[in-house]
């Protein structure tokens, strides 16, 4: 009983040390352990860890969640249960959540942060502001989900403007009004654009486009979420031409590879369908993307941006001087 104790406190422990490290590198606030004495039931005390802090000079209470796989309904119960008991922010501490969760937390302003990956801190992005500290929250390449990112491309490629409502960017990317609005505000939150109440209306006005585009090229990922080989013949129009294949259609590079495309994660028949093989017995090489490559393809190849995006760190040059042709070409049109 004893051993078990002291290994859950030198856990306890790392965590709270790894996590002010992260906190620390990510934004440049000062961060320390605080005596602050609040009685919580048996219940919150066995699910969370529960320590308060003081960072850059806000005392908060952070509540590390013991189990990641309880619905993220009772989560936020609890959160607002420690809040109620403690009179100050509280920061709910993950090791991982899903795009879905995050939108969702987000979208409640929520504050919380998921060990090494995400810090969302609304409560100190208000009090710190006007400060003299660091104040540079992550942006980086994983924050945006697969709709904030469709949203992105579509302004870049001048489909959508400024003004423009949240229905009609729904349109624009085939996607529902509510799905829509989660990503605008995610997008809202990392600094992509603003939304704007004018009457009962809301409108989006996003940062001029070589700033975006100079940011997602940098924060974009890929949205491929596995490939693999097949010697199955691929017909109708399911699949879009991609990698090297769709780098060829937008310059004089000649792909000398196995053809590649890029369907739908969520064509799942059609994945049953092909079979994986070894490459020496392909005729295709499959991308299984987290978004339909269709949406703003050109001409049966994937959308320029993501190739520009997929080869930026490629070492052949080739294939840099089709990218960079391919990228001078795409910014003088904006």
């Amino acid at each position: 009983m004893y051993i078990s104790l002291l290994l859950c406190y030198y856990n306890v422990m790392d965590i709270k040390k790894k996590l002010f490290s992260y906190i620390k590198t990510t934004t440049g606030w000062q961060i320390e352990q605080e005596e602050i004495m609040v009685s919580f039931s048996l219940h919150l005390r066995s699910n969370y860890d529960l320590f308060a802090v003081n960072i850059a000079h806000i005392s908060v209470m952070f509540a590390y969640a013991q189990d990641n796989s309880v619905d993220l309904r009772r989560h936020i119960k609890s959160y607002q249960n420690i809040k109620d008991r403690c009179n100050m922010p509280v920061v709910l501490i993950f090791d991982y959540l899903d795009s879905r969760q995050i939108n969702s937390l987000i979208q409640k302003q929520i504050p919380f942060i998921i060990k090494e990956k995400y810090i969302y801190l609304p409560f100190a992005l208000m009090q710190i502001a006007t400060s003299s500290e660091k104040l540079e929250l992550p942006t980086k390449k994983e924050h945006l989900s697969p709709d904030a990112d469709l949203i992105l491309i579509a302004y870049l490629e001048k489909l959508l403007d400024n003004q423009r409502q949240i229905k009609e960017i729904a349109s624009v990317i085939d996607r529902e009004h509510r799905a829509t609005s989660v990503a605008l505000k995610l997008l809202d939150t990392l600094g992509y654009l603003k939304i704007e109440k004018h009457g009962r209306s809301k409108v989006v006005r996003f940062h001029d486009r070589f700033e975006v585009y100079d940011r997602l090229h940098k924060e974009g990922t890929s949205p491929v979420k596995h490939s693999f080989f097949t010697s199955a013949p691929i017909f109708g129009n399911k699949a879009v031409k991609s990698g090297y294949t769709a780098l060829q259609e937008y310059s004089s590079l000649m792909d000398t590879t196995i053809p590649t495309v890029a369907i739908s994660a969520k064509a799942k028949n059609l994945i049953k369908d092909l079979k994986a093989c070894e490459e020496d017995e392909a005729i295709y090489k499959v991308e299984v993307w987290n978004r339909d490559p269709h949406t703003f393809s050109k001409g049966g190849a994937v959308n320029p941006l993501y190739l520009i995006r997929q080869f930026k760190d490629v070492d052949d040059e080739r294939t840099e001087y089709a990218i960079e042709v391919l990228e001078k070409r795409y910014k003088d049109s904006k």
